[in-house]
């Protein structure tokens, strides 16, 4: 007895979604290391608030190497292997959404993916597929603080039927463990096409993550990223002016070590606001008398040093008096044609007064005992309505170490 069978053609959505992963891992697989300035824009609604409050905004760079994400400070001179908690070490922060999230569900073989039918978005076709990925074979790590823990998610993808191009990808965590201090968590990325040189790449252009904890408290990171450059250097990265499309290394000047222990009166050259400036956002002051050593000038009067705002945030007193939080963070003086690294502590500084006759108690250090359980180690307070530090505000710092990491020739 013969028995003739012939083979089912497959459905079209499941060509389609073959046709997609094929497309998104050539994709992937061709992008170029390419670094973006990631805005990221921090707010907080409680569980009975039905608006979201800004607390703050980040700036940040981020590169993606060899399918990595590397985090560094706007104007740092190269990129670090460091989480991004070393960068925005409190509030609500992830990584992920730059390329790690479109690897996972178009390179890896964990996600299972059913059609989900098509959208018409922006004038655009697009196909939805949902997908799932169970705790066991996840590589989504979650952290709150210090605890953190795997999670399972699950969401969706649009692409475009003509192109095949990724729009939109959804994902929502699930299967949390119980030791984490979180009820859930999403993110949703939007895609589009990039010049970087004479080629165009997709790259992710927005973002927005929610996480909720037990009391119903939502904390949203509202993400966009721009000015997208091809990665040129191999160890060592430099944000100065460059032809488009290519990023290359400035090289430094003789290299300054500066003594620990040595005082400098540091005039703010940079007007920091909130709202309006960002944490990450570069900042320039100017020593404004010699500091000297045993008799002899170690840095001049008009020495110039570089850094970032590393805390910048808004809320109120128990006594419900608006307060401040900011620290800044110097990463590099130069002088006489040289440059090198510095490293120091906030010692004091000077007032900024709420009218012409009372400046007391509106500028504040943290008291002694009380700075090792401050968001930052340089923290001081501004008790005002609106936060406005002008150019001139008088800072005092001592330098903690000579030498260390910082700035280095490429």
């Amino acid at each position: 007895m013969a028995a003739a069978s012939g083979a089912q053609p497959l459905a079209p959505e499941v060509l389609l979604l073959a046709r997609i992963k094929q497309h998104m891992g050539l994709v992937l697989a061709r992008q170029p290391n390419y670094t973006c300035v990631e805005t990221i824009e921090r707010s907080q609604r409680t569980a009975r608030g039905k608006r979201f409050r800004l607390l703050d905004a980040l700036h940040l760079e981020v590169a993606v190497v060899d399918g990595k994400e590397l985090f560094s400070w706007p104007g740092e001179r190269e990129f670090r292997d460091r989480d991004i908690r070393e960068l925005a070490p409190t509030g609500a922060i992830g990584n992920g959404s730059f390329a790690l999230h479109a690897r996972s569900v178009f390179l890896s073989n964990s996600p299972t993916i059913r059609y989900n039918g098509e959208e018409t978005i922006d004038g655009r076709k697009l196909a939805r597929y949902d997908f799932d990925v169970p705790q066991f074979r996840s590589g989504y790590r979650v952290r709150i603080g210090t605890i953190e823990g795997i999670v399972g998610y699950y969401g969706s993808f649009w692409a475009d039927v003509e192109t095949l191009d990724l729009a939109r990808l959804d994902v929502i965590a699930k299967e949390i463990p119980p030791h984490l201090p979180l009820r859930g968590t999403q993110d949703s990325m939007r895609y589009e096409r990039q010049a970087i040189g004479d080629s165009t790449f997709l790259l992710p252009k927005s973002s927005e993550m929610t996480m909720e904890d037990f009391d119903g408290t939502q904390s949203r990171n509202a993400i966009t990223f721009s000015r997208c450059r091809q990665y040129a250097g191999e160890s060592t990265l430099s944000f100065e002016e460059a032809p488009a499309g290519e990023v290359t290394a400035a090289p430094l000047t003789e290299a300054i070590s500066l003594p620990a222990g040595l005082d400098l009166s540091i005039e703010l050259l940079t007007r920091v606001q909130f709202p309006g400036s960002a944490i990450g956002d570069e900042i320039e002051g100017r020593v404004v008398r010699d500091a000297k050593r045993k008799g002899a000038v170690v840095v001049p009067k008009g020495a110039i040093v570089k850094g970032n705002i590393a805390l910048l945030e808004s809320g109120y007193e128990p006594r419900g008096q608006r307060m401040h939080s900011v620290a800044f963070q110097w990463r590099e003086i130069t002088f006489d044609g040289k440059a090198g690294p510095f490293e120091g502590q906030l010692e004091a500084g000077g007032a900024i007064p709420v009218n012409e006759s009372s400046s007391r108690g509106i500028y504040q250090r943290p008291p002694q005992l009380a700075r090792g359980v401050q968001r930052h180690r340089d923290v001081f307070y501004v008790r005002k309505e609106t936060l406005d530090l002008p150019r001139g505000l008088l800072l005092q710092w001592r330098t903690t170490k000579g030498g260390g990491s910082g700035a280095k020739k490429p």
